[in-house]
């Protein structure tokens, strides 16, 4: 009898033994990646590398920049989570080294690197932040990239009960009041620290999605939540901080695809967009009636010149908005931009114009996706001219459609509209070259554009 209970307690043991070896083994190839290309100099724990795993699973990624980068051999979002908790700790550090290893990987000669006394400025920003809203940061840091993974949705929905937003950023804003029972590494943080709670709703509040506004990919309800917040006393100067430095963190490691140990994407340029909306939402605790989207596309439209190249206020905006979300900041762009914009047809200015007004309002539909990832594949494929007069006409077909489909009840106001594969090939690249004639198509399920080639006659 003796016997056969050791049999079973052996067995038990060799099986929850086999187990753990299989997770460690699954971790392999992060602690791999981590070795390679930071060799001991980011401070991660175990905690954050058994939570990045669940992304490996996933088979999405973003399109951004995909046919310009050289395909990695893990899934594009650890390295994304491991160069942002990186630049949180350069950042953190803050020291003359620590700056000259953030812009290591800014080699394109077009686009100025971050400056050191900008970066400086953002390291007075993380510097000030207490123990346990670094905590919460670090943590964002990793569930940035874990965002609709397959364990990510499973969990979602056992708390939800509920469908789930099939964008990123708001599919971590949903889950955000529930992140102690979906995510570990939350639930480690808030089980330490109950206020850690709110701090991650803080992190991920709805609709307010920096680089949307950045890019200006939506209405002026991009800016509500906050403003609203701010307004009714619910958002304080320290919420809106950390909410801003997540967003700095999250930037910093957005092409970290390409090179991790350090920022390639936050430039002097990425900073100057950026910098100028967190002035602009710190004004809206003085100043309540400022649209500040508006206030932004007038000092966008100043960066490019465009006051110098046309004097009609709506056609301003309309280039200004166009110019953000193409990432645009020299003058030499502004007339670049200016004189492909009026190579259009006329209906098309204006229907572009007319679009630009409309954003300036509060609308009740979701910011559309991935526009700016169309424009930045297109122009490194084929330069700004040419986007302008092959993307921009087709941006505006799929803008039109969607109008309709939502008037029609066939898109649900909800859905956002998303530009995911037309930024990627071979979509981007029919709309730049083919000869084939084509119309666009929105799936009303998840709003996503397509192109749909007609037969050849």
């Amino acid at each position: 009898m003796r016997t056969k209970t050791f049999s079973w307690v052996s067995l038990v043991f060799l099986l929850v033994a086999s187990l753990s070896i299989v997770a460690e083994n699954r971790l392999d190839p992060i602690r791999q990646y981590i070795q390679k290309h930071f060799e001991g100099r980011l401070d991660i724990t175990q905690e954050q590398i058994e939570q990045l795993s669940w992304v490996l699973d996933n088979p999405i990624s973003t399109p951004e920049l995909s046919e310009q980068i050289p395909s990695i051999p893990i899934h594009r979002e650890v390295p994304r989570a491991l160069s942002r908790l990186y630049c949180l700790q350069l950042l953190r550090r803050g020291s003359h080294e620590d700056y000259e290893t953030f812009i290591r990987p800014q080699v394109n000669p077009e686009a100025p690197k971050l400056t050191e006394a900008s970066f400086r400025q953002l390291s007075r920003e993380i510097a000030r932040l207490d123990s346990v809203s670094y905590e919460v940061i670090q943590a964002a840091a990793i569930l940035d990239a874990v965002t609709l993974s397959p364990e990510a949705r499973k969990r979602a929905t056992n708390v939800l009960g509920k469908p789930f937003p099939e964008d990123t950023v708001d599919f971590l804003s949903v889950t955000a009041p529930y992140a102690e029972k979906i995510y570990p590494l939350a639930r480690s943080i808030i089980t330490k620290h109950p206020s850690a709670a709110r701090l991650f709703e803080i992190v991920y509040l709805p609709h307010s999605h920096l680089r949307h506004m950045m890019y200006n990919e939506g209405s002026l309800s991009m800016y509500t939540v906050l403003n609203t917040g701010i307004q009714n006393k619910s958002i304080s100067k320290n919420d809106l901080n950390l909410w801003y430095d997540h967003w700095v963190v999250n930037i910093a490691g957005f092409r970290g695809h390409s090179e991790p140990a350090g920022s390639v994407y936050l430039t002097q340029n990425t900073w100057r967009s950026m910098n100028q909306l967190k002035l602009l939402l710190d004004r809206l605790f003085r100043e309540p009636k400022m649209n500040p989207m508006q206030a932004y596309l007038q000092k966008r439209g100043q960066w490019l010149h465009l006051n110098t190249l046309t004097r009609n206020p709506n056609e301003f905006l309309a280039l200004a908005s166009l110019g953000a979300s193409a990432r645009l900041f020299t003058p030499a762009e502004g007339r670049e931009l200016y004189a492909s914009f009026k190579g259009l047809p006329e209906n098309e200015q204006k229907q572009w114009i007319q679009h630009s007004r409309h954003q300036l309002t509060a609308l009740d539909t979701p910011s559309p996706t991935y526009g700016p990832a169309v424009y930045a594949n297109a122009i490194a494929v084929a330069g700004l001219p040419e986007t302008v007069r092959k993307v921009l006409p087709v941006m505006l077909r799929v803008y039109e459609a969607a109008d309709h489909m939502r008037a029609e009840g066939r898109l649900a106001a909800n859905v956002p509209l998303s530009f995911r594969e037309l930024a990627r090939e071979p979509m981007l690249t029919h709309i730049l070259t083919s000869q084939r004639q084509f119309t666009t198509s929105i799936n009303p399920d998840d709003g996503v554009a397509k192109l749909v080639m007609r037969a050849e006659p």
